[in-house]
């Protein structure tokens, strides 16, 4: 507890120079837990007022944690889920009142991958206002990434966005696909990244 007997000037000053300590500690360890070159913030999303809405947000104790649990049961699942640091998923049923903003960030969200030195590896615009399909990636080297980020518009009735964060390998690719039922992923083959 600050002293009574402590002047009130000295005494908001400690208090002042307490809090920014801690603020900028907590924001150093919240920085470095989003500066890893896979990671993609898609922010806060609007549920529609009735419709589905899901958002899955496992970091990396958790995935650990899942791993160790199917070690025994499954070996390789444990290992593809070990070398992971975090998964997001976010579905939004889309109605009249979160449509327009929903569409509008999962255009900012791919605009800023490419710019960010992403790589679109995927892309499918079905006909007659169908799927919208993207997939980028952050590439490493020629055999892992960093990070995959899939984003899904399923005409007008629902939107899907994927960040998975980790050293993933490209022959691991397929089996993330499989395990999280991520359609698009099935057939992905990386290109050589440029030197």
């Amino acid at each position: 507890m600050i002293s009574s007997s402590l002047p009130r000037a000295w005494r908001a000053s400690f208090i002042a120079a307490t809090l920014s300590v801690a603020l900028a500690a907590s924001s150093s360890v919240f920085a470095a837990q989003t500066e890893d070159p896979g990671y993609v913030d898609f922010g806060v999303f609007k549920p529609a007022a009735q419709g589905e809405f899901v958002e899955v947000n496992l970091p990396v104790g958790l995935l650990r944690f899942a791993a160790r649990l199917a070690q025994s049961h499954e070996p390789a699942a444990a290992e593809l889920i070990s070398s992971l640091k975090r998964i997001r998923v976010n579905v939004v049923a889309l109605d009249d009142q979160n449509r327009d903003d929903t569409i509008a960030r999962m255009e900012s969200v791919r605009r800023k991958l490419e710019s960010a030195g992403w790589m679109q590896v995927v892309s499918v615009r079905e006909k007659d206002g169908g799927d919208n399909v993207n997939v980028h990636v952050k590439q490493h080297s020629d055999d892992t990434i960093d990070g995959l980020v899939v984003t899904v518009l399923q005409g007008k009735g629902e939107a899907v966005f994927v960040n998975i964060v980790g050293n993933i390998s490209a022959d691991r690719i397929g089996e993330l696909a499989q395990r999280f039922d991520i359609e698009p992923l099935r057939k992905l083959k990386l290109p050589p990244v440029k030197s």
